[in-house]
């Protein structure tokens, strides 16, 4: 078990700081502490504004992190491009030359960075690159899964939509009912958390069904129901090809929807506004349709982000998506993940 010290300088907040909330709440290692020196003093769920990570102390910096006796320190945010601040590259340094292991889900891999691999190589520390692709190639064959495996697939309306902590919840309650389930990392949040899975965003594109689909193969070889965490949106305007490949990929039995309440535009594309939720939905079935026609694939059920909203106005977002959709609608997070899976039980007996 590791002892994490999270550095999320600025962006300890529910979507740019997703990775260190994803780490905090579902990793099996003990976050001491999150660096953020703008919310400095307070803890983590106090800054987040909800009951997650109570009691973990958000402080200035590695300095002051390090009284807390971490081992390693992790990066914990998702920019945009996947770059490393410039003004972060002292507290690498200063965690390396205390032999900290570095965990970074960035784009761009510090284990090539001279300065970085340089001071690794001097003080014995490990950089673990988690978005770093496998060199295997392979094309999808397009190969059916186990008879009697379920696999569903985890899409949504935006980046952020809550489609690894829906897939990670559902996990957790087939597992508590006994049931055998397999959750499938396909981004770097996910991998740190179960230290396995594919990258699919740093897989060159003719390549992201076919790893995906031996992936997802094997796994439903072994359980038979297999979540995967899904990636991007088909209606984003920068990502939706890494959502088509997992989606082909994965030739999932059936979806989850997610979505955040109350969204109208894509995150950062203020000027591309949302589909209705039912066009969202049909889009998503219809890709899966392309490549098998003869057996459709249903979103059988819509977790909802409510963290922004009050309990009421939670419920209220959560009535108006069922009478829209006609599909059960939870939030995974705040009223569960039971609707899900009865659903999904529901839809497969």
């Amino acid at each position: 078990m590791r002892r994490i010290a999270i550095l999320a300088e600025g962006s300890l907040e529910w979507h740019y700081g997703k990775t260190a909330v994803g780490v905090i709440r579902y990793a099996p290692d003990t976050t001491v502490a999150v660096i953020d020196s703008t919310r400095a003093g307070q803890d983590v769920a106090h800054a987040l504004g909800a009951p997650v990570g109570e009691g973990i102390p958000v402080v200035r910096d590695i300095h002051e992190a390090l009284h807390y006796e971490p081992d390693t320190l992790l990066i914990g945010i998702a920019p945009r491009g996947g770059a490393l601040p410039d003004s972060w590259r002292w507290q690498l340094l200063a965690a390396i030359e205390q032999k900290l292991t570095i965990i970074s889900g960035l784009h761009m891999f510090l284990s090539e960075d001279p300065e970085l691999s340089a001071a690794a190589a001097q003080h014995g520390v490990t950089i673990w690159d988690v978005r770093r692709p496998p060199d295997k190639k392979r094309v999808a064959e397009f190969r059916p899964h186990r008879e009697g495996s379920h696999t569903i697939l985890f899409v949504g309306s935006d980046c952020g939509a809550g489609k690894m902590t829906a897939a990670l919840e559902l996990d957790r309650l087939a597992q508590s009912r006994g049931l055998s389930s397999s959750f499938v990392a396909t981004g770097q949040t996910g991998i740190m958390i179960s230290g396995q899975g594919l990258p699919v965003d740093r897989i060159i594109v003719d390549f992201v069904a076919g790893l995906v689909e031996e992936m997802v193969l094997d796994v439903s070889d072994r359980h038979d129901w297999v979540f995967v965490e899904g990636q991007g949106a088909l209606n984003h305007p920068g990502y939706s090809p890494v959502t088509l490949g997992l989606i082909h990929g994965s030739a999932p039995d059936a979806m989850i929807f997610c979505h955040k309440a109350g969204a109208m535009t894509i995150e950062g594309y203020p000027h591309c506004p949302l589909p209705m939720l039912n066009r969202l939905i049909a889009i998503n079935e219809e890709a899966i349709s392309w490549i098998r026609p003869e057996r459709s694939c249903k979103v059988v059920g819509i977790t909802l982000m409510t963290s922004h909203l009050t309990e009421e106005e939670a419920y209220e977002a959560i009535r108006q998506v069922q009478n829209e959709t006609g599909l059960p609608t939870t939030d995974v997070i705040r009223f569960g993940a039971a609707p899900l899976m009865d659903a999904l039980n529901q839809h497969f007996s």
